[in-house]
């Protein structure tokens, strides 16, 4: 009977059950953040190589471009930047590459940096000069002088042909309705020609 008395109480034994659980969440919280800690550190790893890798390719790029256009690149500098974007290509984490590393080689290919110059400013043509048509012209004269006359005490007649008409005509008379004489001075008989209000002249050989 007196053994039975040497048992735990069971207020004493709930506190002690309440400690082992609180010392189990606390080792667990312990592993977790260890496990969070070297996912990040991972992380952080694979962030550096493929930042790495990407400037690695872009170098051999631009020096392999550069001894295509003519830039005094020796070729053993392109080997050699080729080698080290391989290099740094397999150096990132199987799991956060794209592509196996075996054909990084094809990425390093010669490649054009020629960027074609922006097209000129559109420049409009100039208007079309306006060339402003000549102006309307009489015919040339249509009469032959044939000779003239003056009557004692008269006006001067003057002899004229068209095609097969002959014309007797003096200074003031109007022919065909649109040829005026509008004078005889200087061995020249003056015609105003009418629909253009033009004046042209008819050498009749008189001396002036």
């Amino acid at each position: 009977m007196s053994d039975l008395l040497l048992l735990p109480s069971p207020p004493r034994f709930a506190a002690n059950k309440r400690r082992y659980l609180l010392g189990g969440a606390a080792a667990v919280l312990v592993a977790a953040m260890a496990g969070g800690g070297a996912w990040y550190y991972h992380a952080r790893q694979v962030q550096h190589a493929e930042r790495a890798a990407e400037i690695a390719a872009a170098r051999a790029r631009v020096v392999a471009s550069a001894r295509a256009r003519g830039i005094a690149v020796t070729a053993k500098a392109v080997d050699a930047t080729k080698a080290a974007a391989a290099a740094a290509a397999a150096a990132v984490p199987k799991s956060a590459r794209v592509a196996d590393a075996s054909h990084a080689g094809a990425l390093f290919g010669a490649h054009s940096w020629y960027v074609a110059p922006p097209p000129p400013p559109y420049v409009p043509p100039p208007p079309p000069v306006y060339v402003p048509p000549p102006p309307p012209m009489a015919p040339p004269l249509p009469f032959v002088f044939l000779g003239s006359y003056t009557p004692s005490g008269d006006a001067t007649v003057f002899f004229l042909t068209r095609g097969d008409r002959v014309y007797d005509v003096k200074v003031g008379d109007t022919l065909d309705g649109i040829y005026q004489i509008e004078s005889a001075k200087g061995g020249q008989l003056v015609f105003l020609y009418k629909p253009l209000n033009q004046r042209q002249a008819l050498a009749t050989g008189a001396t002036p």
